[in-house]
């Protein structure tokens, strides 16, 4: 039985302010074109919406411009989240999810 799942690496890093790093997202889905996110829970508790990408475009919320990317490497089956240079309000959890079932509207 076939299904859809997404797995992480190096769930919990400790990086100097300034330095980059690279949080590691795999997936694997029986859907050609699956929606993949990036989410995070601050300290304080805050849910807040990082990254979205699929095979055609990504975009990120309001504070990911500029020091918050994504690598989607298609033949990998990879959506790896970099954040450069790192600062202090990027402590958080971070969580990569994917969905097969909804359409993300596109931006005018």
């Amino acid at each position: 039985m076939l299904c859809d799942k997404v797995t992480q690496s190096s769930l919990d890093q400790m990086v100097a302010s300034g330095s980059e790093v690279v949080l590691l997202c795999t997936y694997d889905s029986t859907y050609s074109d699956p929606g993949l996110f990036w989410y995070r829970i601050r300290p304080d508790y805050n849910f807040q919406f990082v990254f979205y990408g699929d095979k055609s475009r990504s975009h990120g919320s309001y504070f990911a411009k500029g020091r918050f990317s994504v690598k989607h490497l298609l033949t990998q089956k990879a959506f790896h989240l970099v954040i450069s240079p790192v600062s202090t309000e990027d402590s958080a959890t971070y969580y990569c999810a994917m969905s097969t079932m909804m359409q993300v509207p596109r931006k005018s």
